[in-house]
């Protein structure tokens, strides 16, 4: 906008008069928002060191013991550890040899091989009953195990004549014993049998104790 001079004559003399509007500015509508911009890198710290161990904690109480489980079952018997192999009767007519029996003989097994203890016991023996030597009265058998010397087990067992007269058979038989002994080891075992007792052969066998070893009531009726 600007005034035009005025001239020195004219109605308006020494005024100008209203400004002729050359143009107007008119103010245009904002424009659009911009887009968001992108989103700047994540930043991250740095991490710090591991602090240090803490003291060990006061150990918690022992648990309860658990109840005891139920007891297996015992086992089978081990392989025997010693045999001995004493004497078979084995004569070429055995009803000859049964009326020329002796009684009071003894065998010797042999030496112990194995070490000192305890041990379960096998002992099969042949044995004859000789009808003439001691007469027509009952027969009475034993015989005994001994350890050198020592005593380990006595076995027993008789023939009872039951005629008041006639004649009294000879036979053979063959007894098996079983029984727990101790013995040493280095020294002889020997079975001694008793004067009426005719020892025709036997033979011993060692095995380990049982597992269990049961101590019968015996007898109860």
């Amino acid at each position: 906008m600007s005034c035009v001079p005025c001239g020195p004559t004219g109605p308006a003399a020494n005024f100008c008069g209203p400004p002729n509007v050359i143009a107007a500015i008119v103010a245009g509508p904002v424009g659009p928002t911009g887009p968001t911009g992108p989103a700047g890198p994540i930043s991250y710290g740095v991490t710090g060191p591991t602090g240090p161990t803490g003291p060990q904690g006061v150990p918690g109480a022992i648990g309860l013991i658990g109840a005891s489980g139920p007891t297996g079952p015992a086992g089978t018997n081990g392989a025997p550890i010693g045999f001995f192999t004493g004497v078979l009767w084995a004569p070429a007519v055995p009803t000859d040899d049964l009326v020329a029996l002796v009684g009071g003989k003894t065998l010797d097994f042999g030496t112990v091989p194995f070490a000192s203890g305890s041990y379960l016991f096998s002992l099969k023996m042949q044995i004859g009953w000789n009808a003439g030597a001691v007469g027509p009265n009952n027969l009475n058998g034993s015989a005994q195990l001994l350890d050198n010397t020592t005593v380990l087990e006595t076995v027993q067992w008789g023939r009872a004549k039951s005629e008041a007269s006639g004649y009294q058979y000879a036979d053979a038989q063959s007894l098996d014993f079983w029984f727990l002994a101790t013995v040493t080891s280095g020294n002889n075992l020997y079975l001694k049998a008793s004067s009426q007792f005719y020892l025709l052969g036997a033979q011993l066998t060692a095995f380990p104790l049982p597992s269990n070893i049961i101590t019968s009531p015996g007898f109860i009726g």
